[in-house]
């Protein structure tokens, strides 16, 4: 990866790890209530009674790796979850996940742990985290090295909408004592998305929670896979099968 040109996040101060570092005091506050359940029931809906060996690209906090232990309970699935951010693999880490469960700290393009494995998952839009098509060949090639030769990797992604293109500006929650307002803007040539959650609280100081993304279409996404051995076996609008089409607000691949 060449990170000697201009910032690859499209952010001047941005990398790998601020994401995480910014948003892990207040991930799963704000995103206990996402509506992404259905991609690991699945995942999980496709596997044996076999105790599985998963990894998951993007941890964080553990959020989904809690939704997996609770759909299998008692198979005994040896899961590691990678994340460039130390402020969310400790939360992660607090959380006395069984022994079964470990985590990483690395960026999931730079380097994976050995495998093989039987699943490799990436949750709500985490693969478009990376920075651009370097870092996401990058990742693809080190998934298909690490998947066992029935071993199928999950991807859960966001379609960008037409009409979310240029600079938006809404309020994601207000209170009498805080206001989160969402500052973003879409370059759609460039097929990125950056912005800042603007955090104002009463008697606190106001903070800053920056992210970026440079997404692919789901065509694109395919092309590039299956430069690394990857091929499409299905693609829905959602975790229940639902058809996918081009106004599909995200895709499950």
């Amino acid at each position: 990866m060449n990170h000697d040109r201009e910032n690859p996040y499209g952010v001047d101060g941005y990398d790998a790890t601020t994401y995480g570092d910014s948003f892990a005091e207040v991930y799963d506050q704000w995103y206990e209530g996402l509506d992404d359940a259905d991609f690991l029931e699945f995942i999980v809906g496709s596997l044996s009674d076999e105790p599985a060996r998963v990894l998951e690209l993007g941890v964080g906090t553990g959020r989904l790796v809690a939704q997996w232990l609770s759909l299998r309970p008692k198979l005994g699935d040896t899961i590691v979850g990678v994340d460039s951010s130390v402020a969310m693999l400790q939360i992660a880490q607090e959380k006395n996940f069984p022994a079964s469960v470990s985590f990483v700290q690395g960026d999931f393009s730079e380097q994976l742990p050995t495998g093989p494995f039987d699943v490799v998952f990436i949750g709500y839009n985490t693969l478009f985290n990376l920075p651009d098509t370097d870092a996401l060949l990058s990742c693809l090639s080190l998934v298909s090295q690490r998947l066992s030769p029935t071993g199928i990797f999950h991807i859960d992604a966001v379609m960008p909408m037409p009409d979310e293109v240029g600079d938006n500006v809404t309020v994601r929650t207000m209170t009498t004592s805080e206001v989160v307002l969402s500052i973003s803007s879409h370059n759609a040539d460039e097929q990125r998305i950056t912005g800042q959650f603007v955090q104002f609280i009463h008697g606190g100081q106001t903070r800053l929670r920056p992210w970026s993304v440079r997404y692919w279409t789901p065509q694109q996404l395919d092309t590039h896979a299956s430069t690394h051995g990857l091929t499409l076996l299905s693609r829905h609008g959602d975790g229940s099968g639902a058809q996918f089409t081009n106004s599909s607000p995200r895709h499950v691949s």
